[in-house]
């Protein structure tokens, strides 16, 4: 009965935006205009990055535009119902491999829960349509795939993610932490795919110039002086928003690297102490969203349903009471900014910084999923081999640890 509801609910979610996209203005709520006048754009040799009239720019790699440019001559309505429909397919794949990977013992009816929490969070990027959508689909199902071991499908999928916006690459790298002789050369192959395809389908001119505006638009995106209801929507809206300060964009540039490089500690950490491929791999994804999200490089409101199923996933397992009550109140902070924005002048509760907050409050969930399940891995991370052997090598060669540690 539990997943009967949750099936009902996803069909009605799922029908719910289809009959908006299908019966309402096609720019209406809706990103998809965007890509599809950039694919023109290609397919005409023009600058990607230029301004079009009543449209906004368009923010993502040249290869996203490759693949639009094959759709643009189809009506914008269809194009915008199969675009969601892909990417709510591959988003509850991902769902459920990650469920199935990650969370095992989920009663029927926790499971139900997590699937209708995650429908709730994730549907602002359904709705709109944006490639987050897909993005995070993309680095669910690469994750799901690490876990079980098959490097090459993971490294598809996370390099897909960093296809349609760079920084997703950052969680690839995370990922990778578990077998990296196995997973980063065939990302980085599957990364360097993404930049050589516009070559082949284009001058080489053409294509290095509008490389060349990416670039140039990745160093000019400053919004941090923007009217509010247009500035980023990272941790830095709170110092604004409630203290008043605004945050220089190179200071959040530097916080962002620096807690990347934190969190890459904390994973490898996790790794050389044999905390376990899976809990690892979930330290990974959990770590990897609340810094895309609440430090990201060009993070949005709809940014954060990137946290979708990370969020979900916290809350259905059983948690100490003051680790419980945290992501509880997190979750309810995301949920409260989906439901908010189905009204006008969203912004004005955007700014106040619920969703880097409750990305924020689920961080003490995620850690705890370190010590909270016991790890069932066959075959342990690179790092505990190597740790393994360099203990063989210390006794053999007759290295003694001091007094103090043997008692």
């Amino acid at each position: 009965m539990p997943a009967r509801w949750a099936v009902i609910f996803w069909a009605l979610l799922l029908a719910a935006v289809a009959g908006r996209v299908a019966f309402s203005n096609p720019g209406f709520q809706s990103v998809v205009p965007i890509y599809l006048a950039a694919g023109q754009k290609w397919a005409d040799r023009e600058d990607l990055y230029a301004r079009v009239y009543s449209l906004d720019l368009y923010r993502n790699p040249p290869v996203v535009a490759v693949g639009f440019s094959a759709l643009a001559d189809l009506p914008v309505k269809v194009v915008g119902l199969a675009w969601r429909g892909l990417g709510a397919g591959l988003f509850l794949l991902g769902a459920w491999r990650i469920r199935r990977e990650f969370l095992p013992d989920l009663s029927p009816a926790r499971a139900a829960v997590f699937f209708v929490l995650a429908g709730v969070l994730v549907l602002p990027a359904l709705n709109n349509g944006q490639t987050n959508l897909l993005l995070v689909a993309a680095a669910l199902n690469g994750t799901a795939a690490a876990a079980r071991g098959r490097w090459t499908e993971a490294a598809a999928w996370l390099g897909l993610a960093g296809w349609l916006k760079v920084y997703p690459l950052a969680l690839g790298a995370l990922v990778a932490v578990v077998a990296p002789w196995k997973l980063i050369p065939r990302l980085a192959a599957v990364a360097l795919a993404g930049i050589a395809l516009p070559f082949a389908v284009a001058d080489p001119e053409y294509v290095l110039s509008q490389y060349q505006s990416f670039l140039t638009y990745l160093s000019s995106d400053d919004r941090t002086l923007s009217e509010l209801k247009r500035i980023p929507r990272d941790w830095s809206v709170i110092a604004r928003t409630w203290f008043g300060t605004v945050v220089e964009a190179r200071v959040v540039q530097s916080v962002s690297l620096a807690v990347l490089v934190g969190v890459g500690t904390l994973v490898a950490w996790a790794a050389v102490r044999g905390a376990g491929r899976r809990k690892v791999l979930g330290l990974s994804l959990g770590l990897g969203t609340v810094w895309m999200t609440a430090f990201g490089p060009a993070t949005e409101s709809n940014t954060y349903s990137l946290l979708a199923v990370v969020a979900a996933g916290a809350v259905v397992v059983p948690r100490a009471p003051v680790v419980a009550a945290l992501t509880w109140s997190g979750v309810v902070l995301l949920a409260a900014t989906v439901f908010r924005g189905m009204f006008p002048a969203d912004w004005r509760f955007q700014v106040l910084g619920p969703q880097p907050l409750g990305a924020l409050l689920l961080i003490p969930a995620i850690l705890s999923d370190l010590v909270a399940r016991p790890a069932t891995d066959a075959r342990p991370p690179v790092f505990v081999v190597v740790g393994r052997i360099a203990s063989r090598i210390r006794d053999r060669v007759g290295v003694s640890r001091p007094v103090a540690a043997r008692q």
